[in-house]
This record gives structure tokens, C-alpha cells and sequence, in this order.
């Protein structure tokens, strides 16, 4: 596959979940497992992720603890958001399958675990990352298959940061009414203020709105 260089593309990736704390948590309690955010740093193994856990057999308490103890998860602070689901950030080490973004030039939009497959989407250079990228995965012998790879259009009417926001908002209930998460919460779980929050989703609403009435975007 040839890519254009000077385009950023939208990847969409079905990988094979190798021996992991994400495996752990699906084969032995039926759990569902969304990755919404991997940072990483340079002068530490261990990366940190944002993450949504589901089971229809544990309850939130029991999912909390079931993370706790599987192998690569060092640290994890996670909050019950109903009676069989749990979001908050994790760190772990050596995952194989997050410690393949550490120090790549790619956004990932969500990376949704079921059965015996992670289905990744990702904003990414079209230069070397995605080879860079699908370079580490056969290095660390994970198997995967390149579903489809999008060029973006240069009009897109939201940022990653804005889409990756209302994802969250989304599946956290801050839409719902009545809310099941106020914006404070919302804020310290994306690790940014109330404020910034409040005019990050301002925008993207705005967005969504003048798309939906047929009028051009704005800045």
C-alpha cells in the first residue's frame, strides 16, 4: 500500500490480543474494554491509559479489583459510573498492545475490546508512522489486519482533541438528563479545568450545530 506524505489518515486496525492485563479481564470475567487515551513518557516504560471496563457478570467494586490485580497494571484510579461499568486511567507495564503507541506521532480515537479482537482508530502522519507502527506490531509477534486506511479531508468539522472530548462526554452520560457525571468530574477525568472543558465542548457543539443547518464551518 502506498500512502501520500503529506496527508494525515484515518486507520482503522484489527489486532489479535495477545497475553495481556486487557485479555485477563475478558477471558476470565466476560469483561468489554475501551481504551479512549495512551500517553506515554520518554524516561518511562509504563504507559498510562484513559479506559471504559464493562462486565455483565461483576459489579463496579469487583471490576475495580479485578483490574487491580491482573499482571501488567501498576496503578489504576477508577470510578464507578453505574452498576456494571468503570472508567479512570490505569498504568501499566510492558502491554504489548499499548506500549506499541509510545512515542508515535498518532491520535487514538478508541480502541474497543471484544472476545478475541481490539479494533483500533487512529489520526496519524502519513509518512512513516503507520509503517513505524504495523514495524512494532510484527515485532512483538501480535497479529493484525489493516481494515481501512482514510485520507482525510482538509474541512474536517472537529479536531481529534474536540471528537475525542464528546466521545467521552458521550459515553459518560454528561448529555443525559439528568446528567450522570457534572462537568467538574468530567474535567479531571480528561485533565483539564471545568473552564477549559466548558469551551472545548462550546466549540465542537458548534460545530456539530452548523453542520446539522447546512452552514460553513468557523474557527
Amino acid at each position: 500500500m502506498v500512502l501520500e506524505k503529506t496527508f494525515v489518515i484515518e486507520v482503522r486496525l484489527s489486532v489479535d490480543i495477545p497475553q495481556s492485563w486487557i485479555k485477563e479481564l475478558q477471558t476470565g470475567h466476560k469483561a468489554s474494554v475501551r481504551i479512549m487515551d495512551v500517553k506515554s513518557a520518554k524516561e518511562d516504560p509504563s504507559v498510562h491509559d484513559f479506559i471504559e471496563v464493562s462486565s455483565p457478570e461483576l459489579r463496579a467494586e469487583e471490576m475495580i479489583r479485578a483490574v487491580l490485580i491482573t499482571n501488567e497494571v501498576s496503578e489504576a484510579d477508577l470510578t464507578a459510573v453505574d452498576e456494571h461499568r468503570v472508567v479512570g486511567s490505569i498504568k501499566s507495564e510492558d502491554c504489548p498492545v499499548c506500549s506499541t503507541f509510545a512515542g508515535l506521532n498518532c491520535y487514538l480515537v478508541s480502541a474497543t475490546a471484544n472476545e478475541e479482537k481490539m479494533v483500533w482508530n487512529l489520526f496519524m502522519n502519513a509518512d512513516r508512522t503507520l509503517r513505524t507502527l504495523l514495524d512494532r506490531l510484527d515485532k512483538k509477534g501480535v497479529r493484525y489486519k489493516l481494515d481501512e486506511v482514510t485520507k482525510l479531508s482538509r474541512r474536517k468539522e472537529l479536531t481529534a482533541r474536540q471528537e475525542q472530548i464528546l466521545r467521552t462526554a458521550l459515553y459518560l452520560g454528561y448529555f443525559e438528563f439528568p446528567r450522570r457525571i457534572k462537568i467538574d468530574k468530567l474535567a479531571d477525568s480528561l485533565g483539564v479545568s471545568p473552564g477549559t472543558l466548558s469551551e472545548i465542548l462550546r466549540r465542537a457543539e458548534k460545530h456539530i450545530m452548523m453542520k446539522y443547518f447546512d452552514q460553513p464551518p468557523q474557527s
